[in-house]
């Protein structure tokens, strides 16, 4: 599309990258947020919603999304297990998540390549430590530390997705998903 002053301008989408747990593991956290909600408070993240984010990317613009798209189908990273095992809060944002307590090497390989790609692609570069999680309640009135089963999770895949806001709230969906090789 040219506008009138002969500027291209070029659609982009709100995008990042994520782990994204298969139905049972879904539904297993969603419980747990269901729980948590019920004697905590906040407003749970959806069951559809649940994930692992591993970089966020911001707004892409359409001939970027199609080279990082490209470049990601190239990664060779190994699958890995994932034992989300502890609990927190982020006080700044009142969100209570679980994840792991160590990372394992699989998970901090995949970061740090899809970090380097990221930044090949988009604009945006705020970088600080890497802290997996899976956000479970947000706007949660209370610093809360529980203690739960572990959760096993095979990591087999990682996903592009596309973030688009509600009027309650955001909806992602899965735009490409991109396998991890077998051990």
């Amino acid at each position: 599309m040219i506008e009138a002053n002969n500027i291209s301008t070029e659609s982009s989408r709100r995008l990042f990258l994520a782990c994204w747990p298969d139905q049972t593991l879904q539904e297993l956290l969603y419980d747990l947020a269901r729980h948590l909600q019920l004697k905590h408070g906040g407003r749970t993240t959806s069951k559809e919603n649940i994930h692992l984010t591993l970089i966020f990317l911001g707004q892409v613009q359409e001939h970027k999304e199609r080279q990082l798209r490209a470049k990601l189908r190239t990664l060779d990273i190994k699958q890995f297990d994932l034992e989300l095992d502890e609990t927190g809060t982020f006080t700044h944002c009142r969100i209570n998540w679980v994840g792991p307590r160590l990372i394992p090497k699989g998970l901090k390989d995949l970061h740090n390549a899809l970090s380097l790609i990221s930044r090949e692609f988009t604009s945006h570069s705020k970088e600080r430590p890497y802290q997996p999680h899976v956000s479970l309640l947000h706007n949660s009135q209370t610093e809360i530390e529980f203690d739960i089963q572990p959760m096993s999770w095979k990591v087999d895949r990682y996903c592009l997705i596309e973030s688009k806001q509600k009027g309650d709230g955001v909806e992602y969906e899965i735009i490409e998903e991109f396998p991890l090789t077998k051990h």
